[in-house]
Order: structure tokens, then C-alpha cells, then sequence
């Protein structure tokens, strides 16, 4: 007689799989940090990556996430990951450039060509996920994965059509040297906000413009401050997933196949959804009275040529230009 008459026969043989690793898991409680809203895609994939820790450990492992901002922002939750007091995050690299400087490399204009080029930087070898898994050792950190969380565009109080639209204008940048330096050479007066502070900034218009994804924009609701939404792809946002290298180092070899196992199923997850979102997001975006204009990229891309050597000219420019190497040249 099944014992779980509501359980359907997949979840049950589901259950009989990991019952091995989960009895010999310790019992442990951690807590991950989130500056997005439940309904973002990298929130999404977060709440699945904890769902799957607790299953895979048969409830032993518990992940209490943190969304919208309660722990901070980014690169504050970043820095309570080294220190210990949060466990997990999904940190997007330009903010934990200020603590990883070769971070940096994912911010670099237009280095990804498309999705396909993106999913072969982070999953096609080890080569990229074993570089950066050393640099963040060495800081106190754990590299879990990265999360794709879609290409960014510039949101603000003018339509843009071309490169002579955002001259002169104020945009809010994340806190990355590379951000700063793209859209000065874009002519714009690059000014890094930390995200939480966004919204205010545009309705107060401290800024004409932020740069973000066009999910950031949807989901957080910026469409109730202003309208006009460019897409001009400039960057792919790489979202570093995080642990406390001393919370990693303290699970046994059963809780470390846990993680794992529930970042493949969370990686799995996120790589179809982002796609998905990608093909629907800008419709959702109209219908909530957003305007989307599509400048042509090539004037931006010319214009923003000597970042790449001026992030070359910094120590962590150098150590990392083997990366940046590593993703022009995938094919």
C-alpha cells in the first residue's frame, strides 16, 4: 500500500533516489541575500536553488531566502557573505566588481554576441567557472555558478534613437569602474547608484536615465516612473551565485553533492526561463504603457572600443584579459 497516496509515482521515485544522500546530511540552516523581487528571473532561480537543497537533503538543509533588498544591497550582501553572517547570494558582477575587480570582464560593451554565445561563456567548459572559482577563493567566497539574468538597455525620461539622444545626459550605473567608463565614452555622465536608490533617483530626476535590464524594469515596476525604454544590449548581466567559503567548507562531502546537484537543477531552470522571458518581456512592458525604441548598436559598439584597453591597464584588467580572450574567442 503506498504510504503517500497524494504522491504522484515520478515524485516518489524522486524521493527514493535521494533518500541515500539525505540521511547522511547534517542538519544545517543558511541564509541567502537578494536584492530582487520575488517574480525576477534571478529571484526565480534562487527559490529554486533553495526548493532543491531541501529536497535533495530530505529537509536537513534549509535556505532561507532573502528578497527585494532586506539584507541590503548588492555589494552589501556580498560583503556579509565574506564575512560570514549570510551564507548565499546571487550577486550580479557589477557590484561585486567592487570587491572582485575581475569582475569586471562581464561588463565589458557588447563582449557577449547573443544568448547562445552566453550560455557556451558559462557552461562550456570549465575554463571561465574555474578561473573566477580561484580568483573568489581567495577572497573569502565560494563560486556556486552563474546565473543569465538577460541583456540590459537604458530606461529613463527621453526616447532614445541614437547615440546623439543620450549626450550630455545624467545615468545611474551600477558600481562598476567598466559601467562608468562605457557610458562616459558614450558621452554621458556616468554616476554609480547603488540599485535600492534607483526609483527615487528617476522620480526625483537626480538621473535622466538608468541602465538595466528590461526584466529589472518590469518587475520593479519602473514603468510607474517613466516610459521610455531602449534596448541597446550593451551588456549581458552575469549574476554570480555566492557561499561564505567558510560556510562551504564546513559541509561534508554529502551537503557539498546537495549544492551541487541543486545548482545544476537551479542552472537548468534559469538557462530556459531566461529565453522564455526574453521572447514575452517586452510585450509585458507595452502593455504597461512602456515605449521601446531599438537604436542601432553600432554607432554604441564604436564608441566604446577603448574600454576593453582601459580595463587592460588595470592590475585586475590584466590578470583577467585571458578571460575576455576565453569568450571573444567562442565560437
Amino acid at each position: 500500500m503506498n504510504p503517500f497516496p497524494r504522491l504522484a509515482a515520478s515524485a516518489l521515485l524522486a524521493v527514493a533516489a535521494n533518500l541515500p544522500l539525505a540521511a547522511s546530511v547534517q542538519a544545517q540552516e543558511f541564509s541567502l541575500g537578494n536584492v530582487n523581487p520575488p517574480k525576477h528571473g534571478t529571484s526565480q532561480a534562487a527559490q529554486r536553488f533553495a526548493d532543491r537543497i531541501a529536497e535533495l537533503s530530505g529537509g536537513k538543509m534549509k535556505l532561507v531566502h532573502h528578497h527585494s533588498g532586506s539584507l541590503g544591497g548588492e555589494r552589501e550582501v556580498a560583503q556579509q557573505i565574506q564575512l560570514g553572517s549570510v551564507q548565499f547570494g546571487p550577486i550580479t558582477t557589477a557590484p561585486l566588481s567592487t570587491l572582485i575587480p575581475e569582475m569586471s570582464v562581464f561588463q565589458l560593451p557588447y563582449i557577449f554576441r547573443d544568448y547562445d554565445h552566453v550560455f557556451k561563456a558559462l557552461d562550456g567548459s570549465d575554463t571561465l567557472n574555474g578561473y573566477y572559482d580561484k580568483v573568489l577563493d581567495a577572497r573569502g567566497l565560494k563560486l556556486i555558478g552563474f546565473i543569465a539574468a538577460g541583456y540590459r538597455g537604458i530606461y529613463g525620461h527621453f526616447p532614445i534613437n541614437g547615440l546623439a539622444d543620450v549626450k550630455g545626459k545624467k545615468v545611474r550605473v551600477q558600481e562598476d569602474k567598466i559601467l562608468v567608463a562605457t557610458f562616459k565614452a558614450l558621452g554621458m555622465i556616468s554616476t554609480p547608484i547603488a540599485f535600492p536608490e534607483v526609483a527615487t533617483s528617476l522620480q526625483t530626476k537626480v538621473i535622466d536615465f538608468a541602465e538595466g535590464g528590461i526584466n529589472t524594469y518590469y518587475h520593479n515596476k519602473f514603468y510607474d516612473v517613466v516610459k521610455n525604454v531602449a534596448d541597446v544590449r550593451h551588456t549581458h548581466q552575469a549574476v554570480a551565485l555566492i557561499m561564505a567559503k567558510a560556510a562551504y567548507q564546513k559541509l561534508d562531502a554529502a551537503g557539498r553533492k546537495v549544492v551541487a546537484d541543486a545548482w545544476g537543477d537551479a542552472r537548468k531552470f534559469n538557462r530556459e526561463f531566461i529565453l522564455d522571458e526574453d521572447k514575452s518581456i517586452q510585450n509585458l512592458v507595452r502593455e504597461k504603457g512602456g515605449i521601446i525604441t531599438k537604436p542601432d548598436a553600432a554607432p554604441f559598439r564604436a564608441a566604446t572600443v577603448e574600454v576593453y584597453n582601459e580595463f587592460y591597464a588595470t592590475p585586475a584588467g590584466r590578470d583577467a584579459r585571458k578571460m575576455v580572450d576565453y569568450i571573444l574567442g567562442i565560437k
